[in-house]
């Protein structure tokens, strides 16, 4: 998965745009819209890639420390460059599955845009978040799960399939797995009762045309 992405990080954000005709940016913002966080806070962007995420969390948290971390250091080497927009942000190399770098309890937000449905083990990374989260934290989860209806599957997947072949023909294995990891990942519902396993309540579920779920966990407080 770190090769993979590796041999793709120079293309990311272009790709991004192009299938998702443009909404990708879109999405990210609508995804933050119904948070509300104190203006001194700690935000961890998981499996940020390039940094498109977490430069959004930062504009719209000047005064939050943030971190940003991936398991690809070319992928981070991007978002370092895109650190001159904004001051408040530092990126970590790190597993999701495993973040033991990082102290439990201290992010009031944790946010993962695209990155759940390429985890080997989801549930190992949502009792990550869970850890690291304190408690009555919120988890957005941004991602193309797995469609319920096959009709939209079918078209989704022919819709990656014809931008892979006219827009990344250097790097078609690479995007032949991206397709198939949107087939193959869990549906939104299932993610759910994951999450809900892992000590997670849900408080908002959102589907942004044309195909991008976003569904918003809340850490419990303990009495």
């Amino acid at each position: 998965m770190k090769n993979l992405f590796a041999r793709i990080a120079d293309r990311y954000d272009t790709m991004n745009r192009i299938m998702s005709l443009g909404m990708d940016r879109l999405w990210r913002r609508s995804a933050l819209k119904h948070i509300e966080l104190p203006e001194e806070c700690k935000i961890l962007d998981l499996a940020c890639g390039t940094g498109d995420f977490t430069i959004e969390l930062a504009r719209r948290w000047p005064n939050a420390e943030i971190t940003g971390v991936d398991l690809t250091s070319e992928m981070l080497d991007i978002a370092r460059a895109k650190l001159s927009e904004v001051r408040n942000v530092t990126y970590l190399t790190g597993d999701a599955q495993n973040l033991s770098m990082l102290e439990p309890k201290q992010f009031s937000l944790i946010v993962c845009a695209f990155g759940f449905r390429n985890f080997p083990d989801k549930a190992k990374a949502l009792s990550e978040c869970h850890r690291l989260l304190a408690d009555g934290g919120k988890l957005v989860v941004l991602e193309l799960f797995r469609p319920t209806s096959r009709i939209i599957g079918t078209l989704v997947n022919a819709w990656l399939a014809v931008v892979s072949r006219l827009f990344a023909s250097g790097a078609s294995t690479e995007y032949r797995y991206l397709r198939r990891s949107v087939a193959n990942t869990v549906t939104a519902a299932d993610f759910i009762t994951m999450a809900r396993d892992c000590g997670f309540s849900l408080s908002r579920s959102s589907f942004f045309l044309p195909s991008a779920t976003c569904i918003t966990l809340k850490k419990e407080q303990h009495a």
